[in-house]
């Protein structure tokens, strides 16, 4: 099925039932997952899902609905609902019109065609591998693993002309392992996104995760008081993709609930503090050629050199700056979904690298904390950051020592920012960031020493 024809076909619909303005997403998706629990298969399964999502405006106000599959009836009961529910809203003076037709981007690494050659037994065989690489150590006694494999031809088509498509592809793995030594537990997790296959993602991803778990059995407790943090990459991409995808989200900014608000053009972080936000990366998950309303893929910056440069924007929350779109219209992910209408997300953010290694941190740190992971968010109302270590270190006269049990760390995110001092040269993509470790010079750390 030619998905660009019946994207424009829909939009021609909707105008013909009274919309003024209106954008079309038609998809065809596929996706194979296989998970493993406690080392044993817990499911596989392969899904196809194609679909049509219809958003409509009429005054302003909005009205969305979608349906599965390409079949006209139920294309045109879903452009009815949406079309009836916007005339039945309350007019949106905001709204100043959906983008203007422009051209796509060229963006290399969007889509891997080996992807689409396996089949559902070869991401079962990758997942089982993933296990078994995880686990081979005698003191891991479990691991949970996941590998994801999914594929989508996309359409856009809107009321002012545009029409593109574009074919995503992605590639996601996930290993926990856990690891006993007589009455101590400790598990070590790790990820890998992209948008190809990549062997050595696989391989990195099992290591990573035993390494951890075993290196996390020998175990200490903290004193509570200020120590440098050096956040690895795997916690910065957490906190990163809220604290500033979130927090410069244009949408949430005028509504007065980021921290962020009203600090355009003034300093919120240290000179070595840099974040962009990129859709152009070969490979990288967040990227794409267009965005979820149109506007051709761009680099933009959002910190440089602890100066907030600027926000991030969908057409609506341009319009109401008066400000051009920044192409940060989100339909779901590295996948994207007819399922909803599209908000504002970050693609994928920069930190800028410094030139310090791993090891040259640590030697620098001297007595301080390495944070891996915590799955706390940060709250972007007050921007106040509380979390638990799940998985920490002490360093000890400039090297790794012992995990750390049962701490939080408690720190403004201005003050955070304000506070890095150094940034390490080698990245990775965690949680839709590309981010080196990054170290604080002071945090608050609630111990339990």
């Amino acid at each position: 099925m030619d998905l660009e024809a019946l994207a424009e076909s829909v939009v021609k619909q909707a105008v013909r039932l009274g919309a003024s303005d209106c954008d079309v997403i038609v998809t065809d998706a596929q996706a194979i997952t296989a998970e493993i629990e406690k080392s044993s298969m817990k499911q596989a399964s392969a899904v196809s899902d194609p679909g049509v999502g219809i958003r409509v405006f009429i005054k302003g106000c909005a009205g969305f609905s979608y349906c599965t599959g390409h079949e006209s009836q139920a294309v045109k009961k879903a452009v009815s609902l949406a079309v009836s529910q916007s005339k039945s809203g309350t007019p949106d003076v905001d709204f100043k019109g959906l983008p203007e037709k422009a051209k796509p981007a060229k963006v290399a690494g969007l889509y891997e065609p080996k992807l689409a050659q396996l089949r559902h037994d070869d991401v079962v065989s990758m997942a089982i591998a993933l296990s078994d690489r995880a686990g081979a150590d005698r003191r891991i006694t479990s691991v949970n693993a996941g590998v994801s494999v999914a594929l989508g031809d996309i359409a856009l088509a809107n009321s002012n002309g545009f029409v593109g498509s574009q074919k995503l592809s992605a590639f996601e793995a996930f290993a926990e392992s856990v690891a006993r030594s007589n009455d101590d537990m400790f598990s070590g997790v790790d990820g890998g996104w992209s948008r190809r296959y990549d062997g050595r993602m696989l391989e990195r991803v099992a290591e990573t995760a035993k390494e951890h778990a075993l290196l996390g059995l020998r175990k200490t407790t903290v004193k509570t008081g200020d120590y440098p943090v050096i956040l690895d990459p795997m916690a910065a991409g957490f906190i990163l993709a809220t604290a500033i995808g979130g927090g410069a989200n244009g949408e949430s900014v005028q509504r007065k609930r980021s921290y962020l608000a009203g600090r355009l053009g003034k300093k919120v972080g240290s000179e070595c503090f840099s974040v962009r936000d990129d859709p152009t990366i070969a490979w990288a998950n967040g990227s794409f050629s267009f965005d979820g309303e149109g506007v051709p893929a761009r680099k933009k910056n959002l910190v440089k050199k602890g100066m907030l440069e600027s926000y991030l924007h969908d057409s609506y929350s341009a319009g109401k700056d008066s400000v051009k779109s920044t192409g940060n219209s989100s339909r779901g992910g590295s996948m994207w979904t007819y399922r909803r209408p599209p908000s504002i997300s970050s693609t994928t953010l920069v930190v800028e690298p410094g030139d310090a290694t791993p090891q040259e941190m640590l030697k620098d740190t001297k007595n301080g904390i390495y944070l891996r992971i915590t799955y706390d968010y940060p709250n972007l109302a007050t921007g106040e950051f509380s979390g638990l270590m799940m998985e920490s270190y002490i360093i000890d006269k400039g090297e790794l020592g012992p995990s750390i049990r049962q701490a939080s760390m408690g720190i403004d995110l201005i003050e955070m920012f304000s506070a890095i001092d150094l940034v390490g040269k080698e990245a990775k993509d965690a949680y839709g960031v590309r981010t080196p470790s990054i170290r604080i010079s002071k945090a608050k750390i609630a111990g339990s020493g």
